[in-house]
């Protein structure tokens, strides 16, 4: 899919009619489009969102509105969005209304454009889940605000998520459902025997057991969107305070000691994790101590008698026999009686086998005494840690509490009342943490009571053979949905080593560390130093990992649009919208990261505020920028005590916000050459 324009009447805050039109040109592939906060830029990105789907991001608040406010009062009804684009060597334009007055009208249609005339899809629906998946097009939306929450260890599912949506893994995902619900109807249908009263029994059991794992799922899963929800929540309110000149200071204090909790968080995991390992490791060194005396003592001895290995070698009772002569200068004749007796010497003697085993117990003898001397002081080292670590997430606590307190202290606008929400959203994220826990407790208890059940249902089957009929048509149900299961972990397999290499690259590319990406089957994400542990990321650094994963999932998804594999979908090339991508960047950074920001996509469209599109950016993409746009605020109020807002480009100046308008609302301004 390649944008050609986006056409915008009365949605949200843009007043009336306006559009964009987005640079086609594969040298000049940048659109960017310069907005500051609140203007409008995640509604543009919204209007993508809704037009194809009828969907909004998590963020975009009050989502049901979407009629302009001034428009309503003037009496109209509708909203629209239209996008005009080019698909597979055709062009379509797609459009979406917020309210159909006629029972039958239709929210969302799409015409493909043919010499002129337009002829409208049966099936836009279908026609645009071809060009760009649902499952894959929140990733073609990249909200850099969002981006270091994202890549957070508490949203490794909603990583992995993103993964099975470039796969196209839906097809195998709705494969395996299927072949799960017809395991259970054969299962259901077992007919009646002697054997199968037992089987009736067990089936209620594994239905019910079934019926607890799917709404713990559901349940989790809904509480996780209720955390995410949360989540930002509390972030919101920590922006408002950290721009709010009363409680600035304190929130930027705030911000400092929850990264110092994060770290000291962590640290408490590796040195518990220590602890425990120390257990595993050292703990044969400790109940070895009498075994270890007690076989020095018995080898020493014996050592001593010349018993141990053995009094005689083997060899040299060889050596002897060979000879035909004894050591004291007697002869030995073959087979007379003094050589049978030195032969005999034989059965008893030690060969190098036997020395080297006696030499190996000595080592290992010694190498559990040393050990076992080190392993107090090991103990003693990490629980030291353990506890510097506890002292300091105790401190960070307590300087946050204090933090908290003084916030709700101050009579200043709505600063107390905000920081009292701030701690009751807290306190709803420890709650919703809990239930997921012990709904993830439950999930396994109830799996490894269906894994039993299973197997029983499965012997009592074999006792009938008009039973065993179903039993095998079960299995066989099972056997399939088992190797697509494999097959979809293999698949994610793959695309984590692609992923791996696309991010590792880039950030060789950006970041001034000398850093290694490290990701784990799970999905958690880290970056590492060379000795391999894992560093605190600063918030630019997860904006940057963020965004280096997203142009890593656009690649793949690229390299995946001719997949013939029929179990996935294939990938999709399209355009590429950044809102806000360079928001927690440093200077070094932006202009690092915006070189790569063109190559990431065939077309890629920037949504900036002034701030995030400094010169040093813009002189980094002037080479492929192919259209600048300008959102401009409207307001009725007069101007009063505010100061003017404005921005030069190319020589010229253009007002940002303008007062005593006729509407409320944002104005799309374009940026041209005089």
């Amino acid at each position: 899919m390649i944008l050609e324009e986006i056409r915008l009447t009365d949605f949200r805050c843009f007043f009336g009619e306006t559009f964009i039109r987005f640079s086609e040109d594969p040298e000049r592939n940048v659109t960017i489009i310069y907005a500051e906060n609140g203007v409008g830029k995640t509604t543009l990105l919204n209007a993508l969102l809704w037009c194809f789907y009828g969907e909004t991001t998590s963020r975009f608040e009050k989502r049901e509105e979407i009629l302009n406010y001034d428009a309503k009062k003037m009496g109209r009804k509708v909203a629209s969005v239209e996008v005009l684009f080019e698909h597979n060597g055709s062009r379509y334009i797609a459009k979406r209304f917020s309210n159909i007055a006629n029972p039958g009208g239709r929210d969302f249609v799409i015409a493909r454009i043919d010499d002129g005339s337009q002829i409208t899809l049966d099936s836009p629906d279908t026609f645009i889940n071809t060009v760009i998946p649902r499952d894959m097009a929140s990733h073609f939306l990249f909200d850099g605000e969002h981006a270091e929450v994202f890549l957070g260890e508490r949203n490794k599912g909603s990583i992995k998520s993103a993964v099975r949506d470039i796969l196209g893994c839906s097809l195998i995902e709705t494969a395996i459902d299927d072949l799960k619900a017809v395991s259970n109807q054969f299962r259901k249908q077992i007919p009646s025997t002697a054997a199968t009263k037992k089987i009736d029994d067990l089936s209620s059991r594994l239905d019910a057991l079934t019926t607890q794992v799917e709404t713990a799922k559901a349940s989790i899963t809904q509480m996780e969107k209720q955390r995410e929800q949360t989540d930002q929540q509390i972030r919101d309110i920590d922006a408002k305070l950290r721009n709010t000149a009363a409680a600035k200071e304190l929130q930027q204090s705030r911000d400092r000691l929850n990264a110092q909790l994060q770290r000291a968080a962590k640290r408490q995991k590796e040195y518990a994790d220590e602890v425990y390992k120390w257990l595993g490791e050292n703990g044969r060194f400790i109940v070895s101590k009498l075994i270890t005396e007690e076989t020095f003592s018995f080898l020493d001895e014996k050592e001593h008698r010349g018993r141990i290995p053995s009094p005689y070698n083997e060899e040299f009772v060889k050596d002897i026999l060979d000879a035909q002569e004894c050591i004291c200068g007697a002869k030995l004749e073959p087979g007379s009686p003094e050589a049978k007796k030195v032969a005999s010497l034989l059965e008893k003697a030690a060969n190098q086998v036997m020395r080297d085993r006696v030499s190996k117990v000595r080592a290992r003898l010694t190498s559990l005494k040393t050990e076992r001397a080190k392993a107090p002081g090991r103990l003693t080292k990490a629980k030291e840690k353990l506890a510097e670590a506890n002292e300091e997430f105790a401190t960070a606590e307590a300087q946050l509490a204090e933090i908290s307190d003084k916030l709700k202290g101050i009579d200043f606008e709505d600063i107390a009342q905000r920081e009292r929400r701030r701690s009751e959203l807290h306190n709803e994220l420890r709650e919703i943490d809990r239930k997921i826990g012990a709904f993830q407790t439950n999930i396994k208890s109830s799996e490894r009571e269906r894994g039993e059940i299973d197997r029983q249902i499965n012997e009592l089957a074999k006792q009938d053979k008009q039973t065993a009929i179903y039993g095998r048509r079960r299995n066989l149900c099972e056997s399939i949905k088992g190797k697509l299961e494999v097959q979809l972990v293999a698949e994610e397999g793959a695309a984590r080593k692609v992923l791996r290499a696309g991010i590792r690259r880039i950030l060789e590319a950006t970041t001034r560390k000398a850093l290694n990406l490290h990701m784990t089957d799970d999905y958690v994400i880290s970056l590492v130093n060379s000795d391999g542990t894992a560093l605190p990321k600063s918030s630019g650094e997860n904006q940057l990992l963020g965004l280096a994963f997203t142009a890593a999932l656009v690649e793949f998804a690229n390299v995946r649009q001719n997949a013939k594999d029929y179990r996935l979908l294939p990938g999709t090339i399209a355009p590429l919208v950044l809102d806000s991508p360079f928001g927690q960047l440093d200077d070094a950074y932006r202009a690092t990261t915006a070189e790569f920001i063109p190559k990431m996509a065939r077309q890629v469209v920037l949504l900036v505020s002034k701030s995030q599109g400094s010169d040093e950016v813009l002189e980094v993409l002037k080479d492929h920028l192919g259209a600048e746009y300008l959102l401009v605020r409207h307001n009725t109020e007069p101007q009063g005590e505010r100061k003017p807002e404005s921005r030069y480009f190319k020589g010229k100046e253009f007002k940002t916000a303008i007062f005593e308008s006729e509407y409320d609302g944002t104005e799309i301004v374009e940026i041209r050459e005089p």
